[in-house]
């Protein structure tokens, strides 16, 4: 058989024995791992995009909170009593008297 020198190929006859004899065993533990990536892969996604989220929510609030400072001051801006005080007191416009007044036709 062998000799005392040889040693036995055990590595070889387990990987024989597991391809040979039980191939749903190996398919079962390739599905099982692969499924175990799966789902550390779909879990990292989904925290990242809940943290993307988070972060797009917080940015959406403060677009909003701009958004209505901004048309706050647009109707500060466009007051009509605003305008007239600075034409009156900036610029020394006043109101147009009617016997002042001149009509231009075409």
């Amino acid at each position: 058989m062998l000799e005392n020198s040889e040693r036995y190929p055990l590595q070889n006859i387990v990987v024989d024995d597991l391809f040979s004899a039980n191939k749903l065993v190996v398919a079962l533990l390739i599905a099982i791992v692969m499924t175990a990536v799966t789902t550390v892969w779909v879990t990292h996604k989904t925290r990242t995009l809940t943290s993307e989220k988070g972060e797009l929510v917080f940015e959406k609030q403060a677009l909003e909170n701009e958004y209505l400072n901004l048309k706050l001051e647009e109707t500060t801006q466009s007051d009509n009593t605003r305008i007239e005080a600075i034409a009156t007191v900036k610029l020394g416009m006043k109101h147009i008297d009617s016997e002042h007044e001149v009509v231009i036709l075409e």
